[in-house]
C-alpha cells in the first residue's frame, strides 16, 4: 500500500504492532517523519501545540539565553524561542524536518542567528557547555539510548544551565496507535536517568497529562 493508505490504516489502529507495516507507520509520521503524506503535517501540528506552550513556559528563556532544541520537527519552538533569544540552535535526524524548520525559520538561518543540523542526538556537534538551556519535545519515548542522549546533553550546557523535556505518560490516551512504539518511564526511573546524566537536580511533573521533566546543571 502507498503511505496516505498505510497512514489511513495506521491512525485507525488497524496495523499490527511490530509489523513492517506498523513501523513504516511509526516512521513515516513520527520516529523519522518523511514524504509529503508524513512529514507534510509538520508544518502545522496543531496537536502540539499544548506541548509547545508548555515546554516554552518551563523553559523561562530570556534574551541572555543560548538555546538549542534537540528533535526540532518543524521547528515551531525553535521559531517561539527566537522572538526572544537571540541565538539558537537545533539537531533533527531526519531530512524533511530539517527543510521544514529551514523554510519556517528562514530569515533567522540567513541572520545568522539560528544554526541547524541533521545528525545523531546521541552525538551532538557542539562544545562543551556551549548552551544555557535546552529543550526536547514529544520525541524522548523514540530516543535508544536514554542515558547516552541525556548526557550529551548535560555536556553541552553551561554551568546553570537547564533543560527542559517533555515526552509520553505511560498508557496515556494520547499516545494514541503510536502506543506499542515509545518508550515511557515512571516519574522516579527518568529523574533517576538525569540524575546519572550529570544533572544536580531534576523534577518530573505528570498533572498536565504528558510527563515534564525540568534539569538544572550546578
Amino acid at each position: 500500500m502507498d503511505d496516505e493508505q498505510l497512514i489511513e490504516e495506521g491512525l485507525a489502529d488497524r496495523l499490527a504492532a511490530g509489523s513492517p507495516e506498523f513501523e513504516r507507520f511509526v516512521d513515516i509520521t513520527a520516529r523519522r517523519p518523511s514524504g509529503d503524506a508524513g512529514a507534510g503535517h509538520y508544518r502545522d501540528p496543531k496537536e502540539h501545540e499544548e506541548s509547545f506552550a508548555l515546554a516554552l513556559s518551563a523553559l523561562e528563556l530570556t534574551p541572555a539565553d543560548r538555546y538549542v532544541e534537540l528533535c526540532f520537527g518543524g521547528g515551531q519552538v525553535l521559531e517561539r524561542a527566537l522572538e526572544t533569544v537571540e541565538r539558537a540552535a537545533g539537531i533533527d535526524h531526519s531530512p524533511d524536518m530539517l527543510a521544514l524548520a529551514l523554510e519556517l525559520n528562514a530569515d533567522a538561518v540567513t541572520a545568522g542567528r539560528l544554526e541547524l543540523v541533521q545528525g545523531d542526538v546521541h552525538e551532538l556537534p557542539w562544545a562543551d557547555g556551549e548552551f544555557t538551556c535546552a529543550a526536547c519535545t514529544n520525541a524522548f519515548f523514540f530516543i535508544e539510548r536514554p542515558g547516552a542522549f541525556l548526557a550529551e546533553v548535560r555536556r553541552v550546557l553551561a554551568p546553570r544551565g537547564r533543560f527542559v523535556l517533555l515526552t509520553a505518560v505511560r498508557d496515556a490516551a494520547w499516545n494514541g496507535p503510536w502506543a506499542p512504539a515509545l518508550r515511557t518511564y515512571e516519574p522516579d526511573t527518568l529523574r533517576s536517568l538525569l540524575l546519572d546524566a550529570g544533572f544536580a537536580e531534576a523534577s518530573v511533573d505528570e498533572s498536565s497529562g504528558q510527563q515534564l521533566a525540568v534539569a538544572a546543571v550546578r
